[in-house]
């Protein structure tokens, strides 16, 4: 708990501003661009079918005229920027240590290797997770503030709860990537790297209809109008998420336990 403790202490500040950030940036959005939709569907519709950008979204033209649509529609860009604050939290956490070849943390904190991987993992995932309340939270407050709407509540926890997965997920990409590559001394850069090629991967996958390129990147485990439609997840896709978090995981820790410690300047 030590490590779990000093990390999650370390990351208060950062975790306040992205919670509230992503919190009060979907409750402003959200009733505005369902705004545009009211009043006015059928002209609305006739100017979409033809957009390319809601089908690669995974959010067709007709979805995206519903509260949950729009709220789709900005969950993906929402999903975006979490992945980045996920892999690049992660990554920084385990090359912070070795920056200037310094063990700082571990001559201040002294702790074995095993309870100093969980605690990182750990502290990363509770801050996606509150995070991820924050965001769930401002779009409920936001579709309560909206007269003559109706919502579907246990629809709007499922796709709700997606920016949270791809988040952890993407702590898990930034686990391994600063286990294997601690030296990196610009972290968040490379997570947005991952991030670009990852969400371009899960657009492609849908506009040539290539379901196995689906299973290579997390934005495209949650598509929304599925999940609209059927109320839940693709278990395929579920089942494969915990497959690859726990291999990756498993795969991190080993080399975790492992690895030496640079001494000197």
């Amino acid at each position: 708990m030590t490590v779990f403790r000093y990390e999650l202490k370390r990351m208060r500040k950062n975790i306040v501003i992205w919670a509230l950030s992503m919190g009060g940036a979907i409750f402003l959005m959200l009733p505005t661009y369902i705004g545009f939709t009211k009043g006015s569907d059928g002209v609305m519709v006739d100017a979409m079918q033809n957009n390319p950008l809601f089908e690669l979204l995974g959010v067709g033209a007709t979805f995206i005229m519903t509260p949950l649509g729009m709220f789709s529609f900005l969950g993906s860009f929402a999903s975006v920027a979490a992945a980045i604050y996920g892999m690049g939290t992660a990554f920084s956490m385990h090359s912070k240590e070795y920056e200037n070849k310094s063990v700082d943390f571990l001559f201040t904190k002294p702790t074995g290797r095993k309870a100093a991987f969980w605690g990182k993992l750990s502290a990363c995932a509770v801050g996606c997770v509150i995070i991820g309340l924050a965001y769930s939270a401002g779009a409920a407050a936001a579709l309560l503030t909206l007269p003559d709407i109706t919502v579907d509540w246990w629809t709007f926890l499922l796709l709700a709860k997606t920016l949270t997965l791809i988040e952890l997920i993407f702590v898990v990409f930034g686990t391994v990537a600063g286990t294997y590559f601690s030296n990196t001394r610009t972290p968040v850069l490379l997570s947005s790297c991952v991030m670009l090629v990852l969400f371009t991967l899960a657009t492609m996958s849908r506009k040539i209809s290539q379901p196995l390129l689906s299973y290579l990147t997390p934005f495209a485990f949650f598509p929304p109008l599925q999940v609209a439609e059927t109320r839940f997840y693709d278990w395929k896709f579920m089942i494969w998420y915990v497959v690859l978090s726990a291999g990756l995981i498993l795969l991190s820790y080993r080399k975790f336990l492992k690895k030496d410690i640079t001494f000197g300047g």
